[in-house]
Formats: C-alpha cells, sequence, structure tokens
C-alpha cells in the first residue's frame, strides 16, 4: 500500500514543530528517537456505545520521514469509564506500530482522556503513552511515546526508546 504524496508537506511541518534532532541508531543500551507521522484517522469499526465501545483503527505511516509499504498502526481504544473531569472519557489503548516487516512491532498501551463525541484525541491534544515492548528490530524496546493530534494535518508520534 502507498501514503499519498500529500504526506510530505505535513510531514515536513510535523517535524519542525517536535523539532530535528536526529534519530539515533538502535544499540542494545542505547536511546533511540523514532518519529511516526501519518494523516488524520477515522476509526475502521465502532463496536458499542459507552463504558466498553471499541474503536479500532489502521493507517499506514512515514517514519522518520520515509512512507514505505508495509509501515502502518493498527489497534484499538476501549471506553473504560464516562463522566471523567469536564466530562471526557477515559480509554485504554492497544496500539500496535508496525515498520516494515510484521516481525519488526512496537506496541503501546495506556490510558488517555477523551471528548466522548470524538473518534481520537482533540486536535492539537497530546497524550503520552508507555512503549509495552517491542519485537524484531526492537526487541526489549522499553520507554514512551507522544501522540498528538494535528488536526487536518494527521499525527505524530516521537518514540523515546531503550533496548537495554
Amino acid at each position: 500500500m502507498r501514503i499519498r504524496a500529500l504526506i510530505l508537506a505535513p510531514l515536513l511541518a510535523a517535524v519542525a514543530i517536535v523539532g530535528l534532532a536526529p534519530a539515533s541508531t538502535a544499540a542494545a543500551g542505547k536511546t533511540e528517537i523514532v518519529r511516526v507521522y501519518h494523516e488524520a484517522v477515522q476509526p475502521t469499526s465502532v463496536q458499542g456505545s459507552g463504558v466498553g465501545a471499541i474503536r479500532t483503527f489502521f493507517i499506514p505511516m512515514a517514519v522518520n520521514g520515509s512512507a514505505a509499504d508495509n509501515q502502518y498502526l493498527s489497534g484499538t481504544l476501549t471506553t473504560l469509564v464516562e463522566g471523567m473531569p469536564n466530562g471526557q472519557e477515559l480509554r485504554a489503548s492497544n496500539l500496535v506500530f508496525v515498520f516494515g516487516d510484521e516481525a519488526n512491532q512496537l506496541v503501546v498501551g495506556g490510558v488517555s482522556l477523551y471528548a466522548p463525541a470524538g473518534a481520537t484525541l482533540a486536535p492539537g491534544q497530546r497524550t503520552v503513552r508507555p512503549v509495552l515492548g517491542g519485537s524484531g528490530t526492537y526487541e526489549g524496546a522499553t520507554g514512551q511515546v507522544v501522540s498528538t493530534n494535528l488536526g487536518a494535518s494527521g499525527w505524530t508520534h516521537i518514540f523515546r526508546i531503550s533496548t537495554d
């Protein structure tokens, strides 16, 4: 699957927003920065409503500025609690980022607050989630990812991982 050519302009803007520090190479005991970008996303499926509602996602992505086949994000958000402060919902995430080969994955979990009417975080909102693990190139990875909704310009996910 190919990501549209229009991905490059928003990607360059996203990189300018989050900084221009170079990504390091993965090595045992080293910290690596991985920058992921994808276009605005809508759920591919929504099952249920209220507590227990499950939103499923799939979208191609660019990694460190390069779009390629077989790079994608797939995952689910599950509503756990309604009526949080400001009327928000608490949703748990199970996000799997695949990097060119299904053997090369980073798995992200955690919870975040969402507007009840929104399928995703509100535009301009960001959240920090734990990296639960990785495989292949990212075997043994731990760390965190900062995800930012750029609205119509898409999303960035900036991973800071260690592979001790």
